[in-house]
């Protein structure tokens, strides 16, 4: 078995020597291949920073241009704007030439109009005449030739005949004070000429006048009747209505402290006297003009004013009050809401007894047995649950009380 190993392995070791040569030969030639792939990336390394220089070259010239272009951009930008400008001042300046010539053509024509003799260089007063009668183009023809244009251009004004310092002066503020000079001038005249002629319709201006100044008074004197008849009026509304604020309140300024004692009695335990109520005006010569001042003082206390009293006295005083309106006009029948609802058990039965003496019919919603236990009739509110809804009761207490 030894010499089979050996055997196998003196075999392994031949075809390996006889493979050497073959294995010697192809790592010759990849070393060859390996130089000739160097040789080649290193001509690739070489071409591709030539390449790299040469683009960073083209950015270089790409943003110079770019800023160029820029600038050239700015600059026509610049240019444009300013020929937009003397575009602006040309049509500007066209249309102060239009107002210019416009004035002018009006001034001749005025000058005709008036009889002003004008001394001319150029043109013919006859034709000075005929372009004073033709009509003149309305403002709202735009696509019409401009107004007077080529027609004025014909007539030249001499000017020799002023002074040569006023003819030197034709723009700038010379001009400007020699124009206003001569626009003084003209309206000193006006006035002059003015002040000189006769009005000749003074007599028919004057009729004018008069009548409107006696149409004037006849109106005012109409409408100072009307203002003395309104103040008439009004004073004696305000008279009667101050008679019937003194009555009613004297009226129930007499019936306040009977009406309180009725209600404050036996409320400080019994046969107590009732307490004392009194009402008065601020003003007594225009009880407008102010107001009424109610003082309330119940039984067995001192004199306080009426924001100190309890709840239950300030309710007793209010009901007061009430009830002594009613010696003015009575009502036909009252309604009191749940009044009892600060007063005590004896203040409650005192406003019980004076509610069920009193001379009116009373429907009074209280929660109090004590109180509408002395009533003729009472009528409850419940909720019936089964229907829904609410349900009333009524019940006859003057037979109970019989």
């Amino acid at each position: 078995m030894l010499e089979q190993t050996i055997t196998e392995r003196s075999m392994s070791l031949q075809a390996r020597s006889e493979a050497l040569p073959s294995c010697k030969a192809e790592m010759e030639e990849l070393t060859g291949k390996e130089a000739k792939f160097t040789e080649s990336t290193d001509a690739l390394d070489t071409e591709i920073k030539a390449q790299e220089v040469l683009a960073s070259e083209c950015s270089e010239v790409e943003r110079t241009r770019e800023r160029e272009l820029v600038r050239f951009r700015n600059c026509v930008k610049d240019e444009r704007r300013k020929l937009m400008d003397i575009e602006k001042r040309l049509g500007n300046l066209g249309s102060e030439a239009q107002a210019l010539r416009t004035a002018r053509a009006d001034l001749l024509k005025q000058s005709v109009l008036e009889d002003i003799e004008i001394p001319l260089l150029n043109g013919e007063f006859e034709a000075l005449q005929d372009l004073a009668e033709a009509p003149s183009q309305p403002a709202s023809a735009p696509t019409q030739r401009p107004m007077h244009e080529g027609d004025e251009a014909d007539f030249a004004v001499d000017f020799r005949s002023l002074a040569p310092e006023k003819q030197a002066a034709s723009s700038g503020p010379a001009a400007k004070m020699l124009e206003e000079e001569y626009r003084s001038e003209v309206s000193r005249l006006a006035v002059e000429l003015e002040r000189l002629s006769p009005n000749l319709k003074a007599i028919d201006q004057m009729a004018g006048v008069t009548e409107t100044v006696t149409h004037a008074s006849t109106e005012a004197e109409m409408a100072r009747r009307e203002i003395e008849d309104i103040e008439t009026r009004f004073e004696a509304v305000r008279k009667a209505r101050k008679e019937r604020f003194v009555d009613c309140f004297g009226k129930v300024q007499a019936a306040i402290g009977e009406t309180y004692r009725r209600l404050t009695a036996n409320t400080a335990g019994l046969g107590a006297d009732g307490g004392s109520a009194y009402l008065d005006l601020e003003n007594t010569e225009d009880p407008f003009a102010g107001g009424v001042k109610f003082t309330a003082m119940p039984p067995a206390k001192r004199f306080r004013d009426m924001h100190l009293l309890s709840g239950g006295e300030k309710t007793l005083a209010a009901m007061a009050l009430l009830f002594a309106v009613q010696a003015y006009q009575r009502p036909p029948f009252m309604v009191l809401d749940e009044v009892d609802a600060a007063l005590d058990a004896n203040n409650g039965q005192s406003l019980a007894n004076y509610v069920e003496h009193s001379e009116c019919q009373t429907i009074v919603i209280s929660l109090k047995d004590k109180f509408f236990a002395r009533s003729e009739a009472l009528i409850g509110v419940y909720k019936d649950k089964p229907k829904e809804t609410s349900g009333v009761l009524t019940l006859d207490l003057s037979r109970y009380q019989q």
